[in-house]
C-alpha cells in the first residue's frame, strides 16, 4: 500500500465515522473519552498532538464515575471525569504538546519515560490542584478540586482509571488491525 493510499485508508477508517456522526448531530463522539482498547478513536486523540509519546485513555471506569466532554481538536484533546461522590467538581483532563510545570513538585512517574508533577492550589478546606504527566512531545494535565478527606480515594480512583497508552503501541495496533499508519 502506497503512502497516499494509506492516508486515504486512515481517513476512511478512522475519521469518516466521526465526520458522519458530527454531521448527523449524534453526540456519542463528543461523549465519553476513548478507552485504551479503542484504537480507532484513540487515533483521533493521537493526531491532536502529533509526535506525543503517549496518549491518554480510559482503562476502566469504576462504579460511580462517568466520563464526558470528549473534544479532540487540532492542538489537543479535552475530556472530563466526574465521581458521584463529588458530582459538582469534575476532573478536567487536557492533552496537549506542553505543560508549564513551574512551581510544581515532581512525584512518582505514572509511565516509563514520563515525569509526573503535582501543583497544589489549595489543601484546605478543599484539596485542589493539577497533576501533570510530561513526556516526549506531549503532556496530560488533570485539574481537580475535592473536599478534604474524600480527596484521597478520589485521586487514587482517577489516577487508576486514566492511563497513558504508548504511541508506538497504538501505531502497531492500527498497522496490524487496519493496515493504517499513524502519523508522527
Amino acid at each position: 500500500m502506497t503512502p497516499a493510499s494509506r492516508t486515504r485508508a486512515f481517513i476512511a477508517i478512522v475519521l469518516m465515522p466521526f465526520i458522519a456522526l458530527s454531521i448527523s448531530g449524534c453526540a456519542e463522539v463528543e461523549g465519553a473519552a476513548p478507552r485504551c482498547d479503542e484504537a480507532r478513536r484513540l487515533a483521533v486523540v493521537a493526531q491532536s498532538v502529533p509526535g506525543a509519546a503517549y496518549i491518554p485513555c480510559l482503562r476502566d471506569l469504576r462504579p460511580g464515575w462517568s466520563a464526558s466532554d470528549f473534544d479532540p481538536q487540532s492542538g489537543g484533546t479535552h475530556f472530563s471525569l466526574v465521581s458521584d461522590r463529588d458530582p459538582d467538581h469534575e476532573i478536567a483532563i487536557e492533552f496537549r504538546a506542553a505543560c508549564d510545570v513551574a512551581g510544581a513538585t515532581a512525584t512518582t512517574p505514572r509511565a516509563d519515560g514520563a515525569r509526573t508533577y503535582l501543583q497544589l492550589r489549595s489543601i484546605s478546606p478543599r484539596y485542589a490542584g493539577t497533576l501533570m504527566d510530561v513526556f516526549s512531545g506531549g503532556c496530560v494535565s488533570y485539574r481537580f478540586d475535592f473536599a478534604r478527606g474524600p480527596h484521597i480515594g478520589l485521586i487514587d480512583d482517577f489516577e487508576n482509571q486514566v492511563g497513558l497508552l504508548a504511541r508506538r503501541e497504538l501505531a502497531l495496533t492500527l498497522r496490524t488491525s487496519y493496515d493504517v499508519e499513524l502519523g508522527p
